[in-house]
């Protein structure tokens, strides 16, 4: 029987039933509560962390003392799988936004499928091709120095550039450590592009209601 949880997962679905079934027999997922770090800053990245259910965040901490967030991930969902793939260590602390589900696979594990499994080596390429566009699109949004340009550039890489409901990670204080802005600043970025008809703001929320004119304020 096809296990319902990891096939559920992006990385995982194109595995057959009966492979699935054997990583689940062997890799058990648990239930984690909210506020539980999963993996901490410069810890050996050694197992592949699958989020079958919940959501989990990325942040670090600068020399000054400063929170940076990195990224909000709602599963399922497979966290880190640079840090695993590099053999190194995590570069980020993750911590459960929410209760979770959650399964620990062996880094050995990870290697052996993208060896033998070729939809498994076509995920693993796609995903690093987009870290790398990700990252860019990042450091692009913070050398502006208008908050209401990296709000809009944020809105927009994270809805894809379409209309409708983006969640914000860990309300607008956690966007603001993503994007490298108080929240006060967040707070003001919004609420000018809402005056303006762009977007809608709701508890946890924002709605876009106009993409161009988000692109256009990015692009200003």
């Amino acid at each position: 029987m096809r296990d319902q949880g990891l096939a559920r997962v992006p990385m995982f679905r194109t595995l057959d039933d009966a492979l699935l079934g054997e990583i689940a027999r062997r890799h058990t997922a648990r239930s984690v509560p909210a506020g539980v770090a999963l993996a901490h800053t410069g810890d050996p990245a050694e197992h592949l962390l699958v989020v079958e259910s919940g959501t989990v965040s990325a942040a670090c901490h600068g020399r000054d003392g400063s929170r940076v967030r990195f990224v909000t991930v709602t599963g399922p969902a497979v966290v880190d799988k640079a840090a695993v793939l590099a053999g190194g260590r995590h570069t980020a602390t993750w911590t459960t936004a929410s209760p979770c589900r959650v399964s620990r696979l062996p880094a050995s594990l990870l290697r052996q499928l993208i060896d033998t499994v070729p939809s498994m080596r076509d995920h693993v390429l796609r995903y690093l091709s987009e870290q790398v566009n990700q990252d860019r699109l990042a450091m692009t949004r913070r050398a502006s120095g208008r908050p209401v340009v990296r709000v809009a550039s944020w809105l927009l890489e994270t809805g894809r550039g379409r209309a409708g409901r983006v969640g914000l990670p860990g309300s607008q204080e956690g966007l603001g450590e993503e994007i490298g802005l108080s929240r006060v600043s967040v707070n003001r970025a919004l609420r000018d592009l809402a005056a303006s008809g762009l977007v809608r703001v709701e508890p946890g929320a924002v709605v876009v209601l106009d993409p161009p004119g988000l692109a256009a304020v990015r692009d200003g």
